[in-house]
């Protein structure tokens, strides 16, 4: 008997103890977020248009496994 009351007693003091500091961490939900960035505006320079495609290409014929 006299063990098992040591035995609670040393349990609800670390129960105690890490309820407590527990308590005491800082907590994220009071933290304020940061202030939104300014916005900058990016200019970008014009670009030229693509030169157009040439859709009268003719096949690969250098396949392999082609006899």
């Amino acid at each position: 008997m006299k063990y098992l009351k040591q035995i609670l007693a040393t349990a609800i003091a670390l129960f105690v103890l890490t309820a407590s500091a527990m308590a005491f961490e800082p907590q994220k939900k009071d933290q304020k977020p940061p202030p939104p960035k300014d916005e900058k505006k990016v200019e970008k320079p014009e670009k030229p248009p693509p030169p157009p495609r040439d859709t009268n290409r003719g096949g690969n014929d250098n396949r392999r496994g082609k006899p």
